[in-house]
């Protein structure tokens, strides 16, 4: 594992998980999709930093949302409040960006992050519903639990948004989480 003061960037830009999972699109409302205070590091502002010290502006590069250390588990953590529909393209670039930004910043290249890094999205449930296909198939939300649960018994996760294509390719392991799943997941470290 790193050590965050070992670099000023990830040590200027400490924030928690709740206000790295604030909703930026909504200016209306400060909305958060978790509340956890568990320290972390703002990635979008890592990128910031990052591309201004190479004399760019902000827009050049993407981001997940936060870094953090858990348990000895660095977990790439982006949160998506809206539909997923259409940002799929956006969240597969924003790994790309943030997976290169992280491996310059700390001199490694990506077999560090295949082994040493987990990636999780944070979705909301109400917006990403099942796709139509397995709602024929499920038919109901407690048919999603139980089709969940046998997925997870068999020693496997249901992960969503075709992002199961990044594990073992960039990191350790994938998981796309409702908020309530990743409440429950932080849990499981005491870290809530």
């Amino acid at each position: 594992m790193i050590k965050i003061e070992d670099y000023k960037i990830f040590a200027d830009n400490i924030s928690t998980l709740k206000e790295t999972s604030k909703d930026k699109n909504n200016n209306e409302s400060e909305e958060f999709m978790t509340s956890s205070e568990l320290e972390a590091i703002n990635f979008d502002g890592v990128k910031n930093t990052y591309t201004n010290k190479l004399g760019l502006s902000n827009e050049r590069a993407s981001s997940f949302d936060a870094l953090a250390f858990i348990n000895n588990n660095g977990l790439f953590i982006e949160f998506k409040n809206g539909n997923m529909k259409n940002e799929k393209q956006n969240v597969q670039k924003k790994i790309r960006d943030g997976i290169l930004i992280f491996c310059d910043i700390i001199n490694c290249n990506i077999s560090h992050t295949r082994t040493n890094i987990q990636f999780i999205l944070v979705y909301n449930e109400e917006k990403n519903r099942m796709p139509n296909q397995l709602k024929k198939q499920i038919k109901s939300p407690a048919n999603v639990e139980i089709a969940s649960h046998y997925i997870e018994k068999g020693g496997n996760e249901l992960i969503r948004f075709n992002l199961e294509k990044f594990k073992t390719l960039y990191f350790k392991e994938v998981h796309t989480y409702t908020e309530k799943e990743f409440e429950e997941y932080l849990t499981k470290f005491n870290m809530w």
